[in-house]
């Protein structure tokens, strides 16, 4: 509107200082107005022959205004012969002045500047005159890369949807993946997204328009790999005075990892709740083993604690771990770390699920306490060898547990199970295929077969001899 109220009064200018009568005082109160003007104002003829301009084109371009009187219009654009069309063109045929748009300027230093330019025309004296109005670009534009380039790091993209023409524009978008054109159809937008989202996207944009107020909505939609991703949408609609929409302004960003971690949490906080019930039974079955009979209180209390540490040391691993599983070589080493002068262990990288983990770190302890009270640990010399290896069997894969005890006391088979004995086999039942305890007269040995179905990679190997070895890698192997 205001460019055009311009052009009006230039046309006027020209004609009142041509026309013989108009009282001098008019034409100097309009001259003064259009050099008070912020944006340059320059007239050329139908050849682009400058013919007038107002002093904001001297501060715009750098020229005075005598070197530009009767210079071609040339000497401003970047581009000279395609620019000078661009300023000489005014699409008469539906409108005058033009339609505003972008071109390059060129000041007398060389500098190019984007400007905004809407051109009108006039006829006076049978000749034909073109008249630009031209504003300076170069903040916005500054202001423009600068939004852009916050958005892009923050993942998100601006939108505005022309709802008469259907046509959204979007600035760039990071790491988003749609839409993947700066200007595009809302249908196209729209596409991806879950279709039960794209209904309430459309409510809440005419909800909107009544009620003037933003709105957040979360859009699901379906990435280029087939991948889920959430787009948050915060968003307001520009309506007439009857309510109609006639723009959406909006930004969107990718919230996709948020979700994942919400639901992650959420998963979590299920496993912990379901791994609380599962403690509670473990905690009361060692209860029950270990105060069974007529066993001494005192005794049966202090196995009791140490039972109960052992099973705290692996919750202590899990919940270091969110409960996604523990490595067992870190059970292997919280639980004869006392004994390493005196352990051959050779453990393949294999992670065990909570279940297993709990289950792993009592027989650990309980081996571990049988041999520090009755066997090879009971003595300087004695050692063990504890290894897990993965093993071929038949056409099915099997991990492979093994403890053996050598340089300890004579070894005699029991008159009668003990309490720790009865806690090994009975958690060894729970989660192996085949298992054996025998007690030979070297040192007893304590060996299991673990099903594949327990079974996934993990990322390294563990092999150590006695306290003086680092882990070294090889195929890995999980146990869940």
């Amino acid at each position: 509107m205001a460019h055009r109220v311009a052009l009006r009064s230039i046309r006027t200018l020209h004609r009142w200082r041509k026309q013989a009568g108009t009282p001098a005082a008019d034409v100097a109160r309009l001259q003064a107005i259009l050099n008070a003007a912020v944006a340059a104002i320059i007239t050329a003829d139908e050849f682009g022959t400058i013919v007038d301009v107002n002093p904001a084109t001297e501060k715009l371009f750098g020229y005075r205004s005598d070197e530009l009187m009767g210079a071609r219009v040339d000497i401003l654009l970047s581009r000279p012969e395609l620019s000078r069309q661009e300023f000489l063109k005014t699409d008469f045929a539906n409108s005058n002045p033009a339609k505003p748009r972008q071109i390059l300027g060129r000041r007398k230093d060389g500098t190019v500047i984007p400007l905004h330019l809407a051109v009108g025309s006039f006829t006076l004296n049978g000749r034909r005159y073109f008249t630009g109005i031209l504003f300076d670009e170069t903040d916005r534009k500054e202001f423009e890369r600068n939004l852009r380039s916050a958005l892009s790091a923050a993942n998100m993209v601006a939108m505005k949807w022309d709802c008469r023409t259907n046509i959204v524009s979007v600035t760039s978008g990071g790491a988003l993946t749609a839409p993947t054109r700066s200007v595009t159809t809302v249908d196209q937008l729209l596409k991806s997204i879950d279709p039960d989202d794209v209904s309430e996207f459309r409510r809440e944009v005419l909800l909107s328009g009544k009620t003037r107020k933003p709105f957040r909505i979360v859009l699901r939609q379906s990435n280029p790999a087939g991948q889920s991703q959430w787009l948050e949408l915060d968003a307001q609609t520009e309506a007439d005075d009857n309510g109609n929409p006639l723009f959406v302004h909006g930004i969107l960003r990718d919230v996709t990892e948020s979700k994942r971690e919400e639901a992650r949490r959420e998963l979590l906080l299920a496993e912990i709740a379901h791994r609380g019930k599962n403690l509670l039974a473990v905690v009361q079955s060692i209860a029950a083993v270990t105060f069974r009979g007529d066993r001494h209180m005192e005794a049966a209390r202090a196995e009791f604690e140490q039972r109960l540490a052992a099973l705290a040391r692996s919750q202590a691993l899990l919940s270091e771990q969110e409960w996604s599983g523990v490595e067992l070589a870190d059970i292997v080493s919280l639980e004869l770390a006392a004994y390493a002068t005196q352990a051959v262990i050779e453990v393949d990288a294999i992670r065990l699920k909570p279940s297993a983990a709990q289950s792993m770190s009592l027989i650990i302890h309980e081996l571990a306490t049988n041999a520090a009270k009755y066997g090879a640990l009971s003595v300087p010399q004695g050692e063990i060898i504890f290894s897990a290896r993965l093993q071929q069997q038949e056409d099915d894969e099997v991990l492979q547990l093994s403890w053996k005890e050598r340089g300890g006391p004579p070894v005699n088979p029991p008159c009668r199970k003990g309490y720790g004995s009865f806690l090994i086999e009975e958690l060894l039942e729970g989660m192996a295929k085949e298992s054996r305890v025998d007690f030979h007269p070297e040192g007893l040995v304590v060996e299991a077969t673990i099903a594949t179905a327990q079974l996934r990679p993990a990322h390294k190997t563990w092999v150590f001899t006695r306290a003086d070895k680092r882990p070294d890698s090889k195929s890995p192997a999980v146990l869940v």
